[in-house]
């Protein structure tokens, strides 16, 4: 089969995940009650014109490990971006094979906390795709998964585009309310192994 014809079909099943209801129990339950850490912010992603502040999520620059992470066949692995590098042992990144879908540890979030984005590259294969997911649970406690977006990373390494987050998840949003969610990456499956590193989620409403 031509590869545009493959990735064309790829592209239209990935557009169909958007906005999917799963059962209770395809993906863990996740707690509707949390707290927004105060937590150190930092504008990481300037050098490329991005102004907004950012704080990282948990564990993820993968330098500490993988807690709280559900790697499902994702590894972490030597070589990793130079934007962030903060000292000699940053070294490390994810790598993602395509028929792994490793989830995020929860983040709590509220309506303040507009987008996300991290760093990724294309690590084997003659083209990668992947859809970036979240993960969330409502009132009634049946769990969802909404696309964010999906990413198609050249082999260098380069920031992603801005996936939106609490303007995605409005309507779930009561003044003071919170939101526990956790971030899917979702490779194409016959694609290239993609490596990602250093999420980042703004903590300040887009003025």
């Amino acid at each position: 089969m031509p590869r545009l014809t493959r990735c064309l079909r790829l592209r239209r099943v990935f557009l169909l995940a958007a906005a999917t209801t799963l059962t209770a129990g395809a993906i863990p339950a996740l707690a509707q009650a949390c707290t927004v850490a105060n937590t150190t912010t930092t504008q990481a992603f300037k050098q490329f014109g991005d102004t907004a502040s950012y704080t990282l999520a948990p564990s993820g620059s993968f330098e500490s490990g993988t807690t709280g992470w559900s790697l499902g066949g994702a590894s972490v692995k030597s070589g990793n971006e130079s934007y962030f590098v903060n000292s000699t042992s940053d070294s490390h990144s994810l790598v993602v094979p395509p028929t792994s879908q490793p989830i995020s540890p929860p983040i709590c979030v509220n309506s303040s906390m507009p987008t996300f984005r991290f760093v990724a590259r294309q690590v084997s294969g003659s083209w990668s795709e992947m859809n970036i997911n979240v993960l969330w649970t409502d009132s009634s406690g049946v769990a969802h998964v909404t696309t964010a977006g999906g990413l198609g990373p050249s082999t260098s390494w380069g920031p992603t585009p801005v996936y939106n987050l609490a303007a995605m998840l409005g309507p779930l949003f009561e003044p003071g309310s919170t939101l526990s969610v956790r971030i899917q990456f979702v490779p194409a499956s016959g694609g290239g192994a993609i490596a990602i590193d250093d999420l980042y989620v703004d903590p300040y409403r887009s003025s």
